[in-house]
């Protein structure tokens, strides 16, 4: 690590920091001036008054500039590089803009998932044209030794797969003031220590500035969405934030790993909901209460208590990811993470707080 490197990663985490903060109250002023507002119209939502919901914006604002003081500092990048941190802003815009439609006017669930399949294809399909190109999630390391080596016919969508699944699962996370952001902001840091430090010797500095940029983003929205919330950042926000930490994990080489340990809470959480609501006969795209933060909120967790024991454990699994030697213990670190998550998933779903069974039974009511 040279001190030019530090400081350019200190300027890019502020320049979004402060270009994300200082936009902030201006786009909550024009949220405001033109109704652009959520309101508490259903049991599941936790504000009690109208919030802007659309600090996505914001948070893009500050990303691409993060991004574009990088460009404007002496960082050599090599031009494939630079290809896809063109198709990542591509696609990131993409995104940000089908959602923020969906956050001001509606879409249907299929059409959500068309857009997010597009915004994924966008980073994925140059990859056609040969090897230089596009992003695609080609190899990894086993945890039983060696290099998996995928087809590019099931790398595809593989790589799709996990570009939507990793939005998605940010999305559902965004159900407390400061929850997505806090944890989206340790996934980004991890991912930055990953890269700017390591591979020893070959330290991959410049992918590094990509994260320092997302985190620097997030930073500067923190400070109005911790509890109690100035603004949301919407589906806009939250699958943009799912959208660009998928990119990030394999545009310098697959860390899914890292990612998965960081973010296997939530990735749980997600898992484990869609089985419960096809269990129970229920669609897995119903909105309710079931969420782990939900039952934790419903069982008397403040909303500042729940998002610092989602940052606490996120955080321990982001060390553990950096610090573990071999993709061995990477793996029985998840499967027991998994397996103790399950316990207290299965637990919690016992419990059903009474918030949250009168919510289902109104449901239920509804529906017959």
């Amino acid at each position: 690590m040279t001190i030019e490197r530090a400081i350019i990663a200190i300027i890019t985490v502020l320049v979004a920091a402060v270009v994300c903060g200082a936009t902030m109250p201006r786009v909550i002023r024009v949220a405001e001036r033109f109704d652009l507002l959520a309101y508490p119209t259903e049991a599941r939502w936790v504000h009690r008054r109208p919030v802007p919901r659309i600090g996505g914006l914001a948070i893009f604002l500050g990303f691409l500039s993060g991004l574009a003081a990088t460009f404007a500092l002496p960082v050599d990048r090599f031009p494939q590089e630079i290809e896809r941190i063109l198709l990542l802003v591509l696609g990131a815009t993409i995104i940000l803009g089908a959602h923020l439609y969906d956050d001001l006017l509606g879409l249907s669930p299929l059409a959500k998932l068309l857009w997010q399949v597009t915004g994924a294809l966008i980073v994925i399909l140059p990859r056609l044209r040969g090897a230089e190109h596009g992003l695609v999630i080609e190899q990894f390391n086993s945890p039983f030794g060696g290099v998996v080596v995928l087809p590019l016919a099931l790398a595809v969508p593989f790589t799709l797969f996990w570009i939507v699944g990793m939005m998605n699962t940010v999305n559902f996370l965004d159900g407390l003031d400061g929850l997505a952001g806090s944890v989206t902001l340790i996934a980004a840091l991890v991912m930055f220590v990953h890269t700017f430090f390591r591979p020893a010797g070959n330290p991959q500095f410049t992918i590094s500035l990509l994260a320092a940029a997302l985190a620097g983003s997030v930073i500067g929205f923190l400070r109005y969405n911790w509890h109690p919330a100035r603004i949301m950042m919407g589906d806009s926000g939250a699958m943009l934030l799912g959208y660009v930490l998928a990119v990030l994990s394999i545009i310098g080489g697959a860390k899914i790993a890292t990612a998965l340990l960081v973010l296997w809470v939530p990735i749980l959480d997600v898992a484990w909901l869609i089985v419960y609501r096809l269990w129970n006969g229920r669609s897995p795209l119903e909105a309710d209460r079931g969420h782990l933060h939900h039952r934790l909120l419903d069982l008397g967790w403040s909303q500042r208590r729940i998002a610092l024991a989602f940052v606490t454990i996120s955080g321990a699994f982001g060390v553990l990811a950096l610090v573990m030697p071999a993709p061995l213990y990477k793996f029985i670190t998840l499967v027991i993470g998994g397996l103790v998550g399950l316990a207290v998933l299965s637990w919690l779903a016992r419990l059903e707080p009474a918030a949250y069974r009168a919510e289902q039974q109104e449901s239920k009511a509804s529906s017959q």
